[in-house]
């Protein structure tokens, strides 16, 4: 197949999506699409600033498989190949990875080592920043 003929990164997502309408619930669809196009208006800034606002009614319906087929579809615009796979690396974190990586279960350990010692990191963080603002307050 040349070039030409294959499907643009664009293209690529929205068959995904439209793959995923057929199977997911309609409130869920209606928020994860709402998150893949506000995302690419995001990442389209030209400051490179911006954020995605979910209104409380679309929150509950932000569930973790949202979260993941979010990964997904902004996985495929990125490399332009839907051969990823979702690996959960605990505490609700999740990343994608290209299908050899997934299938490697020491690359599969070495994300979640390094994601526990972010969240580590984060905790040490949040308990020093929480003492700062417990010593300053009058």
């Amino acid at each position: 197949m040349n070039d030409d003929a294959a499907p643009s990164k664009a293209d690529q997502v929205r068959l995904y999506l439209e793959t995923l309408q057929a199977r997911m619930d309609p409130d869920q669809f209606r928020v994860l699409r709402h998150l893949v196009s506000g995302s690419f208006s995001v990442l389209a800034a030209p400051d490179g600033e911006g954020h995605l606002d979910l209104g409380d009614e679309d929150k509950v319906h932000l569930t973790p498989d949202v979260t993941n087929e979010l990964l997904v579809a902004l996985a495929i615009a990125a490399t332009g190949t839907m051969e990823h796979h979702v690996v959960d690396l605990g505490d609700g974190a999740a990343t994608i990875m290209d299908a050899d990586a997934a299938n490697d279960p020491e690359a599969i350990q070495e994300m979640r080592d390094w994601a526990a010692q972010q969240r580590r990191e984060r905790e040490r963080t949040d308990a020093v920043l929480r003492g700062i603002a417990d010593a300053s307050d009058p």
